[in-house]
């Protein structure tokens, strides 16, 4: 747990600055995506310049997040704007990193240290457990079902306001990381921030339809080859779904090809998969075409924890949702999936 003093110290900080840019992990989700924009709403309260980066396609339906639309999307339009790190400092000299897990994930690893070196802070607001410590500051709680619930905790702790836009972001976060409150991550506590966030005005239809996505002829092809094919591991409980690249390719031709591994696709199906009467852990396996095989985990509200599978496969990630990635392609031989 933090301590209520390092939330306050780093909302000080925030007071303190001449500018905040505020960094997202690569292809933002929806909880990077409100926890930006919360922690923006927050530092232009405060009279602070913002701006705000996350590296990749931001998806659509969270364009009503306030300030959605200046988010800026690659490093080429951070640099064009703002010129070498050197320059950043004339224009903000505060970084707030959110819900990267690690630095490598912003997709500015090398300015960002360099940005520190020549005196700049960076804040990091984290749910996921810690791979590297480079952060002035860390806010971080792994037993917390997202980033958006720990920036709720600091709105209380600093008296901040909860109005309609700010409560908006929080549920947006809260919602997308616990697959519409269904996932074990989904504590009392996310509750109790869940509710806050309604009372104050936040709008739980939008979000319920942005957070479920909306759902095109093709995805539902997608999850109909894979559910026909998932299989259930009886010793272990565990439902095992299996997505290759032709199956990608067939029905996702073209420039199609990387919207569809890049959106919320699979870690949908894998909210969808848990479902399974009788599955305590599921398992979701996909070629990401580099060479690679991913997989994604996923522990049931009466579930075992994944994160030891996950990290001895490579991986990591929370006790009950956890990932990884193997060299390899998948191929079935006589009705027999293997990683090749």
């Amino acid at each position: 747990m933090i301590e209520a003093k390092e939330l306050q110290r780093a909302y000080q900080m925030i007071k303190a600055s001449k500018g905040v840019l505020i960094i997202g992990h690569l292809r933002p989700d929806g909880d990077a995506l409100s926890s930006i924009s919360a922690l923006r709403l927050i530092a232009e309260r405060s009279g602070e310049k913002t701006i705000a980066f996350a590296e990749g396609s931001h998806p659509k339906t969270f364009n009503y997040l306030p300030g959605f639309n200046t988010i800026l999307s690659s490093v080429d339009m951070l640099k064009e704007k703002y010129g070498k790190v050197f320059f950043w400092r004339e224009v903000f000299n505060l970084i707030i990193v959110v819900d990267c897990g690690s630095l490598i994930r912003t997709g500015l690893s090398k300015e960002i240290l360099e940005f520190q070196s020549g005196g700049g802070k960076v804040i990091e607001f984290d749910h996921h457990p810690r791979i590297d410590e480079y952060a002035d500051l860390e806010l971080r709680d792994s037993k917390l079902s997202s980033t958006a619930e720990l920036i709720y905790n600091f709105t209380v702790i600093n008296n901040i306001k909860l109005d309609k836009n700010l409560a908006d972001c929080i549920l947006t976060g809260i919602m997308s990381d616990t697959g519409k409150l269904l996932y074990p991550s989904a504590s009392q506590a996310t509750m109790k921030a869940s509710s806050a966030a309604l009372a104050a005005g936040a709008r739980y239809a939008k979000i319920l339809q942005a957070v479920s996505g909306d759902k095109s002829l093709a995805v539902m092809r997608l999850w109909g080859l894979v559910l026909d094919r998932v299989q259930l591991n009886s010793n272990y409980q565990m439902a095992i779904a299996l997505v290759t690249r032709k199956d990608i390719n067939d029905i996702f031709p073209g420039d199609q090809l990387k919207t569809a591994l890049e959106s919320e696709l699979f870690s949908d199906l894998i909210s969808f998969l848990s479902n399974y009467t009788g599955v305590r852990a599921v398992m979701l396996l996909y070629e990401d075409g580099r060479g690679y095989v991913k997989g994604s985990l996923r522990s049931t509200a009466d579930g075992y924890f994944v994160d030891k599978l996950a990290r001895a496969l490579g991986g990591g990630g929370h006790e009950r949702a956890s990932g990884f990635a193997v060299l390899g392609k998948l191929e079935n031989k006589q009705d027999i999936w293997r990683v090749t």
